[in-house]
């Protein structure tokens, strides 16, 4: 037997051992690769997120001027922040163009900030999202200005800012930046909602004053297996994966996701979080569809967490074998 196929007691039970790479088996596999990133699922932890964040933009609607609040997120990478985020201004965006006829594409803005960052270039970057033919022009104080007039003028509503650990060390560029937080709040130019890895914490903590504007912080804890309505609440999530993988067409029978040796696995490999769930299971996917597999098997899922989860570090040992 192959190295590939001793993944401890997962053996595969359709298709063949090994992906195949030939053209078909290429053009299968992208395209039911294409149908999962189409795949939405609602989950009660991000539905309380976007809950709150509703919340926000609704309390500071028409509020320009006046001192606003906002909310912060801390949480591991790829537990499903942005994804929360993405899916709270696409539903927006839905409901607005179902009121409206056409929806604000300025209503929310997501911006990711970059290791290497200033107020200006933060300020050029959300230029370019609000289409400022002359993004890059002017000095600091004439993008602060043009930023404050373009987000009335385009609607905005509410403004993302994620990957802000970049701002936990010390600069001076770094402290600006995070003063200008301050002023978008202070100057009532748009509530803002910052989230951020693990490392966040420590740039919260080191603005008090900042952090006690933003309120309770958001959570999007892991899954804590030994409480009965968290698990109940993962095992409908993938129950209603393991749906939409036969309704998007991309296998004809359940994978069984829902099972207690797949949650189990999946739990472990992922340490919990939802969003690390989704790409491990993307992962699986791909190699099943290569190999022509009927669906999921655990032996896919112990591939993707033998060459997926453990080299990204979600794991050291793979549950699996």
């Amino acid at each position: 037997m192959s190295a590939e196929m001793e993944m401890g007691k997962c053996t595969p039970v359709t298709g063949r051992a090994l992906p195949q790479y030939d053209q078909a088996s290429i053009e299968r596999t992208a395209k039911a690769l294409d149908a999962f990133s189409e795949i939405d699922i609602s989950y009660g932890p991000q539905d309380a997120i976007a809950g709150r964040i509703d919340i926000l933009r609704r309390r500071c609607l028409g509020k320009r001027g006046a001192p606003l609040p906002g909310l912060r997120l801390s949480q591991v990478s790829q537990a499903g922040k942005t994804k929360t985020f993405q899916r709270y201004r696409e539903k927006l965006l839905a409901q607005s163009a179902a009121i409206n006829g056409t929806p604000n594409p300025w209503q929310v803005l997501y911006l990711g900030l970059e290791v290497r960052v200033t107020v200006k270039m933060m300020c050029q970057q959300l230029l370019r999202l609000l289409e400022d033919p002359y993004a890059d022009r002017g000095n600091t104080d004439e993008v602060k200005l043009r930023v404050q007039e373009f987000v009335a003028e385009k609607g905005v509503e509410l403004l993302f800012i994620d990957e802000v650990q970049h701002l936990a060390r010390d600069s001076q560029d770094k402290v600006d930046v995070t003063d200008e937080f301050k002023r978008f709040l202070d100057m009532g130019i748009v509530p803002v909602v910052l989230a951020g890895n693990e490392d966040s914490k420590r740039f919260f903590e080191r603005n008090p004053q900042l952090a006690s504007r933003l309120g309770t912080p958001l959570k999007l804890d892991p899954v804590d297996p030994t409480k009965p309505a968290e698990l109940r609440a993962f095992a409908e999530f993938c129950h209603e994966m393991d749906k939409q993988l036969v309704s998007k067409g991309i296998f004809q029978r359940p994978s069984g996701l829902a099972a207690m040796e797949s949650i189990d696995a999946l739990i472990k490999a992922s340490g919990g979080h939802v969003g690390r769930v989704c790409r491990l299971i993307e992962a699986a996917l791909e190699h099943a569809v290569s190999r022509e597999a009927g669906f999921i098997e655990l032996f896919d899922l112990a591939h993707a967490i033998e060459h997926f989860a453990i080299p990204q570090r979600y794991i050291k040992v793979n549950p699996l074998s």
